[in-house]
């Protein structure tokens, strides 16, 4: 009987690299920033529809932050609790006494 820390880690369990997650956040803020242009843009032709230009206006408003969030944020692996950002120091601070010679 195998002991769970001696299971082999499988390929699909592996998160992805920085790389491909920082592209991944990238095309997902160029994808939002696109959908809102052309939502400002469909509403500047259709302005004399004022409602439905309101409408559009409203939902494609808040894009820009949406994206500068979800560009920003790092994606947590599924089951696994998100890093806790300004948690304790990295480098433990302990008192070392100095010796001058």
């Amino acid at each position: 009987m195998r002991r769970r820390r001696d299971e082999a880690v499988l390929i699909t369990d592996a998160a992805p690299s920085l790389d491909d997650e920082q592209r991944h956040r990238k095309r997902v803020y160029a994808v939002l920033m696109v959908v809102h242009l052309v939502g400002f843009t469909a509403a500047g032709l259709l302005a004399h529809f004022w409602l439905l230009a309101l409408g559009i206006v409203v939902v494609t408003g808040a894009l820009p932050w949406i994206a500068v969030v979800l560009a920003n944020d790092r994606t947590s692996r599924r089951g696994e609790p998100r890093a806790k950002r300004g948690g304790g120091p990295e480098i433990e601070d302990r008192h070392h006494d100095q010796i001058d010679m």
